[in-house]
């Protein structure tokens, strides 16, 4: 039995929900609203997953934590359809892709979405003192320290544009990749594009029209084009909030 705990809108849980399409398993959706409930917060999830993030998976009564451990583990742990190349260099050049998904993607996305997405829809929802109070929960001391001083400080324009850029370098090496293979590793479909693929919709979806001018880079361009036509991505995508 594998159980999905995640959330509707998170592009690590989306990571997650597109290798399990691919794969073609089945799967028991829990989902845990990290946006008005707070349900990441609860010392039940924590036990769980004590960085009190998404997406946890439980397969059998083992917890896998991290988005890029759960694709691999579900790569491996259900090998009739792999997502990873079979050629070994290739293979680490997948897990390039995916420390930059992680690394330099997630973390520049998360600097970006603060003031345009996360600031608007915490203001909405609670007092200042209120999102401290949340933040105090967290269970990770480096991620709590670093919002905590994201709440007292915002993000500065400099800062927006240097993660800017930094996401901006991230495309170029896809259009130079992509103009000598048809996928980021190769000529097979596999989790680095998996891994990438959510945060090119959260680039769409904060208004970065920098990164997403195809006509600047139509190679990633045709990748995403394809991407989104894969009936896992559209699965993945038609997962809507079920408290809505």
């Amino acid at each position: 039995m594998l159980t999905l705990y995640h959330f509707w809108s998170s592009t690590c849980s989306r990571k997650v929900r597109i290798t399990l399409a691919e794969k073609g398993l089945d799967w028991e959706s829990h989902h845990i609203d990290i946006v008005t409930k707070l349900d990441n917060l609860e010392p039940d999830y924590v036990k769980l997953n004590p960085n009190g993030v998404v997406p946890t998976l439980d397969h059998d009564g083992k917890i896998i934590i991290e988005s890029n451990i759960i694709i691999e583990y579900l790569d491996d742990t259900f090998p009739e359809v792999s997502l990873k190349p079979e050629d070994t260099y290739q293979r680490a050049l997948m897990r390039l892709w995916l420390d930059t998904a992680e690394m330099q993607v997630h973390k520049n996305i998360n600097m970006v979405s603060y003031n345009k997405r996360h600031v608007p829809r915490m203001n909405k929802l609670f007092t200042k003192e209120e999102q401290i109070e949340i933040l105090m929960r967290f269970p990770g001391a480096d991620k709590r320290a670093t919002m905590l001083k994201r709440l007292e400080n915002g993000v500065s324009a400099e800062e927006e544009a240097f993660a800017e850029e930094r996401l901006g370098d991230v495309m170029d090496k896809m259009e130079l990749t992509l103009a000598s293979s048809e996928w980021l590793v190769g000529d097979s479909f596999s989790l680095a594009d998996i891994a990438i693929a959510p945060f090119i919709e959260r680039f769409e979806a904060n208004g970065m029209e920098a990164l997403v001018d195809w006509n600047k880079r139509p190679k990633a361009g045709d990748w995403w084009s394809r991407v989104q036509a894969r009936p896992s991505y559209q699965t993945a995508y038609a997962f809507q909030n079920p408290n809505a």
